[in-house]
């Protein structure tokens, strides 16, 4: 049997080799090499077609669907083999957890002398039996994507690889019913196809989204509203410029359908998308023509499109020839623009491949070489651990942005400042201290009136009266008791700490967030990291505890402790506040002359001390409780004591909670440091860096990608001094 009759062309057979040699390397699975795939509907004759460009005898029969995705690969080789075609069964996403399916294909291999009829259809007979194993009564599920791969090598092929997907299955839009070949399934077999239908356009998407195959669809009739390709072009942006159209079966013409295919092979069909690479007409090549050679089919056809019904259609539009020669023109084009591409993805995948190996190291399979490479990843993480503390996101390998650590923390702390300053939150929030003492004045001149406004205040002033009458029995004459302003302010400070916890857990959940994130970059094996965890799991408890009960303290000091401050701001505030009562309530003047003290206290009947100032006009004077006076008065200093307090214990938690330890040395970032795994025993460190059988899979199969990687660049540096 000869060469693929469209490998004609010499003018890429050096790029056509190196595309061989990265098959043959099995780069395929992690690059997207160029292939031949041939699309189409159930029983729209795509193996039909993909004998006919092979000149390989594919299954043509009536009923005979393709179950699974073959794939014939064409290599060239140096020497002659006795066995040069080889079949293999490989799992497809959607099966490779198949237990099943993985042990039967394990030593599924077939050989042959020959790629003939007969032993093509012998080596689909056992794939499928490989398959899908012993018919089970109810499996509804009856195609596959786990791929045959029939290889045919020798010193005359030529490189390349074609697929046959399985077809998809047509649907009647306006019923929602699936049909075959425009026959409606009965309700039992609806679920099957459905599922069938399923598998299939998934093959199909797979293949079609790679943008280096070249696309033959195939078709035998334009009944656009029921072909399953169309829709699943419609899904993948672009198809049309890589997709070639194949009409098949053009001798098998229906009464009036001559006009119709003619129009499509002039790419003049409006129903039909509109393909940049235009359609081609075949014959039929039927079952029953099995006794014919190639050549003999390949005049019949000649033959058909020399009819008058042909007559309007372009002579390199209709034939095989026409077509593989098309398709070998694109198949150079695609590689030779390809290749350069190809060749950058190749260097991106293997300096990927050698970066993972680094951070993996050595083989770590005694105690030297486990410390050491503890030593790795903690310095590592140290050193990324330090970038995030500072700012310096720079020298952290990743664009995620759970990196920028103390920029989200500063963000974090920015909206605590916010809640703890909004008056909202506040139980009796503080308004202007002036506004509040003109509103009393305008009310009314009378101070009898004063007192009862602020007697019902339904805010802060009522609740410090209603304190000051419960504590005057314990104060002397003219005072309140200290105790009124500790009370008012624990009830005023009181929400501070359900804000400060959440911020709190909001900081500790930026840090584990960030933690994941370096970890998974110093430690890219997820054995190692879940060890890591369990050994560090007593290390965050603390980290926890140590934050939350250092936030506990500042909370309860500000519940607990007296009223202290330093703070100059606050009897400021308090000189400020006794003369702005003076002037707005009592019409006192500003005077630099200093009068006696008491000069303005007298003894009336009832034993209340009270202020009495003349007014500036008549005889009358007013007078200001004692009460309602020290109301006013600790008021004022309320204010400035809260404000004093609640900015001290903004920078107290920003401080001791969140530097000191959210951020501290035992911040989990930190945490992962060579100190702490200095004292472990050769059990315990093995535990954590020792190697498990994933480890060794892993590093084996690393080593075979780059070796591959290696090859292919050694191999594309010979192509390019040719």
């Amino acid at each position: 049997m000869g060469r693929p009759r469209h490998f004609d062309g010499v003018e890429s057979s050096e790029q056509l080799a190196f595309i061989d040699e990265l098959q043959a390397l099995g780069l395929s699975n992690s690059i997207n090499l160029p292939e031949l795939v041939v699309v189409g509907d159930q029983s729209a004759g795509k193996s039909s077609v993909l004998q006919a460009i092979t000149e390989v005898s594919f299954p043509v029969k009536d009923g005979t669907c393709t179950r699974f995705p073959i794939q014939i690969s064409f290599r060239q080789s140096s020497t002659a083999k006795k066995f040069p075609v080889k079949a293999t069964v490989v799992p497809g996403k959607q099966c490779e957890n198949d237990g099943e399916l993985l042990a039967r294909i394990k030593e599924f291999a077939v050989e042959k002398e020959e790629l003939n009829s007969e032993s093509i259809k012998e080596i689909i007979e056992k794939a499928t039996e490989c398959i899908f194993g012993e018919h089970q009564p109810g499996k509804r599920v009856s195609l596959s994507d786990a791929t045959l791969r029939i290889e045919r090598s020798g010193p005359d092929e030529m490189h390349w690889t074609i697929i046959d997907l399985p077809g998809l299955i047509r649907g009647d839009k306006k019923k929602k019913e699936p049909v075959v070949k425009g026959k409606k399934v009965d309700a039992l077999d609806d679920m099957s196809m459905q599922m069938n239908a399923a598998v299939a356009s998934e093959l199909a998407r797979g293949y079609l989204a790679n943008e280096r195959n070249i696309v033959l669809v195939v078709i035998d009739d334009v009944d656009v509203e029921r072909l399953r390709i169309f829709e699943l072009m419609e899904e993948i942006p672009g198809l049309e410029k890589r997709c070639i159209g194949v009409l098949n079966k053009c001798d098998r013409k229906q009464e009036g359908s001559d006009e119709w295919m003619v129009k499509l092979l002039q790419n003049d069909l409006s129903t039909v998308p509109h393909f940049d690479h235009g359609w081609f007409g075949l014959r039929s090549r039927v079952p029953n023509e099995a006794h014919l050679t190639d050549a003999e089919r390949d005049d019949r056809e000649r033959d058909e499109f020399k009819k008058k019904d042909w007559q309007d259609v372009a002579k390199d539009r209709t034939g095989i020839h026409a077509l593989v020669k098309y398709v070998d023109k694109e198949r150079r084009s695609q590689i030779q623009s390809g290749i350069p591409h190809i060749v950058s993805e190749i260097r991106e995948k293997l300096k990927e491949c050698e970066s993972d190996l680094t951070r993996m190291g050595e083989a770590r399979d005694d105690p030297k070489s486990q410390r050491y490479f503890v030593f790795q990843f903690c310095n590592e993480m140290q050193r990324m651990a330090e970038a995030t503390l500072r700012g310096q996101y720079q020298d952290v390998p990743s664009k995620d942005p759970k990196v920028l650590l103390r920029y989200e923390v500063q963000r974090r702390l920015d909206k605590f400042y916010e809640e703890m300053s909004d008056r909202e939150n506040m139980p009796f929030p503080f308004f202007d201290y002036e506004s509040d003492l003109n509103a009393l004045i305008s009310q009314s001149e009378d101070p009898r009136v004063w007192d009862k406004m602020v007697k019902n205040d339904p805010g802060l002033y009522g609740e410090i009266y209603r304190e000051a009458k419960i504590s005057e029995g314990r104060s002397l004459p003219g005072t309140i008791h200290p105790d009124v302003e500790e009370k008012i302010f624990r009830k005023l400070s009181v929400h501070w700490e359900e804000i400060a916890r959440r911020f709190v857990e909001d900081v500790k959940a930026l840090v584990k967030n960030c933690y994941d994130v370096l970890i998974r970059i110093a430690i890219p094996n997820s054995k190692v990291r879940l060890e890591l965890t369990r050994i560090m799991t007593e290390a965050t408890e603390e980290w926890h505890r140590d934050a939350d009960l250092t936030l506990s303290d500042l909370v309860q000091d500000n519940q607990a402790r007296p009223l202290v401050t330093r703070n100059p701001r606050l009897p400021a505030d308090t000189v400020r506040a006794d003369r702005n009562r003076g002037e707005i309530l009592l019409g006192k003047k500003k005077s630099s002359k200093k009068e006696p003290m008491n000069s303005h206290v007298s003894e009336p009947e009832d034993g209340n001390v009270e202020h009495k100032v003349s007014k500036t006009h008549g005889d009358d004077t007013r007078f200001i409780s004692t009460i309602l006076n020290q109301v006013l008065f600790v008021r004022a200093r309320l204010q400035s004591y809260y404000e004093i307090a609640l900015y001290r214990f903004i920078d107290n938690v920003a401080m001791q909670v969140v530097e000191r330890h959210i951020l501290g040395p035992r911040c989990p970032i930190l945490a992962v440091s060579v100190k702490s795994f200095v004292r472990l025993d050769d059990e315990e460190l093995n535990a954590i860096a020792g190697e498990d059988e994933s480890d060794v899979r892993m590093r084996a199969r690393l080593e075979r990608q780059r070796s591959r990687y290696i090859k292919a660049l050694e191999r594309w540096e010979r192509l390019r001094v040719l």
